[in-house]
């Protein structure tokens, strides 16, 4: 295959930056304003570009939402995902993954606000929480850690998937609580405790 040329290269670098531009104009509007108000009218205003620009880079508004939902998802992945992976344990991998998704809800709390926006909104463009790969591939990843600290025994008997789906819901809230101003340190201690209350063997 055939080196792009300095032109190409600069040309998608371009285009790839104009999409992230018009990604993180998204985020603005439904952060401030809600998912219903999330118009290509309202997102070019917000970009500063007109609408056909948007239309250039996405399909329809359905596609933006969608490049908005993978972009966020990806900014968690690379906060997140090292330190779950490098911990010896499963207890200090659950850990790592409360921890590490708290500190990223406050780093990117309009980012997380949008995200929660869009799963809940019920809009015809956006995709639901269930349906993305995404939100299923990180279940899956949690109960496996459960599985594997149960076999340890590090952790006492419990059904995986159901304290999988705790922790998910437990941080969702989270993200309200931080919006509203509540410490993300205290916020993170109290819910590892938790955890390793509820899960640790006896």
């Amino acid at each position: 295959m055939p080196t792009p040329s300095a032109s190409e290269q600069a040309d998608t670098f371009i285009r790839e930056k104009r999409r992230q531009q018009l990604i993180d104009a998204t985020i603005a509007v439904i952060a401030d304003d809600g998912v219903a108000r999330a118009t290509f009218v309202a997102i070019a205003a917000r970009a500063g570009v007109s609408r056909g620009v948007i239309n250039y880079h996405f399909a329809d508004r359905s596609a933006l939402l969608d490049a908005v939902v993978a972009h966020i998802y990806a900014l968690g992945r690379g906060m997140v995902e090292h330190p779950v992976e490098a911990s010896t344990t499963a207890t200090d991998a659950i850990s790592a993954m409360i921890v590490g998704s708290i500190d990223f809800y406050a780093v990117h709390i309009r980012e997380m606000t949008a995200l929660s926006s869009i799963f809940r909104s019920g809009d015809a463009d956006a995709s639901t929480r269930d349906a993305r790969a995404e939100h299923t591939t990180e279940l899956a990843k949690l109960t496996a850690v459960f599985r594997r600290g149960q076999e340890s025994g590090e952790f006492r008997a419990f059904d995986p998937d159901v304290m999988a789906t705790a922790i998910r819901a437990t941080l969702d809230a989270t993200i309200v609580q931080i919006a509203a101003g509540t410490d993300p340190d205290l916020l993170a201690r109290e819910i590892d405790d938790l955890f390793r209350a509820a899960t640790q063997s006896e």
